[in-house]
């Protein structure tokens, strides 16, 4: 009786610990954090862009549409990234100011490929500013930014 109780024992701890131990040693996925440099282009009229850090690769901006209530631009774009692993569309809505250059938005990955595939619905942060811009066609304006993406599901 007394073998019995401590197999019985032993079989339990085992697999406690084999229904345990992957729940506490798995680690939530971090955020991934980037880089953006980007440059104004007149045609087409968009951004493009460099992006670094936990997502390398070459982006474009395309500009949906934007409105001017006082001295801040609110826009819609779609962020395009193209990487050697694959590629991801970002949906984004944002402002910027003419009196401070900063720029900040806030938006998801509405698609993506590749090694990226799993980042779909996550969320994505962008904080940043550019160079000044006087409203003059043609102007060369250049920003710098970071970017979070977030809420990722593994």
């Amino acid at each position: 009786m007394r073998k019995k109780t401590i197999v019985l024992y032993i079989v339990s701890i085992l697999t406690l610990t084999m229904v345990i131990a992957p729940i506490v040693s798995a680690q939530p996925m971090k955020p991934l954090r980037c880089e953006v440099a980007i440059d104004l282009t007149w045609t087409p009229f968009g951004w493009d862009g460099e992006i670094s850090g936990d997502i390398e690769g070459d982006f474009r901006i395309t500009p949906l549409g934007a409105v001017f209530p006082g001295i801040t631009e609110h826009y819609w774009e779609e962020w395009f990234i193209e990487t050697a692993e694959g590629t991801i569309t970002v949906y984004q809505e944002g402002v910027w100011s003419f009196k401070s250059f900063k720029f900040k938005s806030n938006g998801y990955v509405s698609a993506a490929t590749g090694d990226w595939a799993y980042l779909e619905g996550a969320r994505v942060h962008v904080r940043g500013v550019t160079t000044p811009f006087d409203g003059t066609p043609g102007a060369s304006v250049h920003g710098d930014g970071t970017v979070w993406i977030c809420g990722l599901v593994p």
